[in-house]
């Protein structure tokens, strides 16, 4: 028996069939498929449900309310914060006066660097030092400039570290004792 691929009845379940369709195809009839009888969710709906049941199971079916803090986490709090407050400032105050005198460095080489070029193009010795920043080159005011930032931002970046490991310090000392 050979049927040809267009006799072939996709819509199997559909009541609308052709009479001539019903004569040509085989006696058994195709297993349905439970998947689509039941109505598909949206992959939004799913996601929202399977969101609400992680929500459901991860609180506590009986509320307790929240521990009031004790007199030792108080004090405990209150030390992480000044000693987080002086650690990130020491890195800021370390950060502004290493960068600035690393831009100032660089900014004074360069303007040694390009003293004679200043002579070379008829300034006087007095325009020369009362306008160095004409004398100094782009290149070196904008090197000056990235590495004074870069020392700056390392520097704050280490004391923000620096609080944090101060403040874990302190978390473990209250857990410990």
């Amino acid at each position: 028996m050979s049927v040809s691929v267009s006799k072939i009845n996709f819509m199997a379940d559909s009541a609308e069939q052709p009479q001539a369709n019903k004569t040509e195809q085989p006696t058994q009839t195709a297993a349905k498929n439970p998947i689509n009888e039941q109505p598909q969710k949206d992959s939004f709906e799913h996601k929202k449900t399977v969101k609400n049941e992680t929500e459901n199971l991860s609180k506590p079916q009986n509320q307790q309310p929240a521990k009031k803090k004790t007199f030792k986490n108080k004090i405990a709090s209150i030390a992480k914060f000044f000693t987080s407050t002086e650690e990130i400032t020491k890195g800021t105050a370390k950060g502004a006066i290493y960068g600035t005198l690393t831009g100032a460095l660089i900014m004074a080489f360069g303007w040694f660097k390009a003293l004679p070029k200043g002579f070379k193009k008829g300034n006087s010795i007095i325009k020369v030092f009362k306008h160095p920043f004409q004398v100094i080159s782009s290149k070196t005011k904008i090197t000056a400039g990235i590495t004074a930032a870069g020392i700056a931002a390392y520097n704050i970046v280490k004391g923000f570290l620096q609080a944090n490991q101060r403040r874990a310090f302190i978390d473990q000392k209250l857990r410990n004792n």
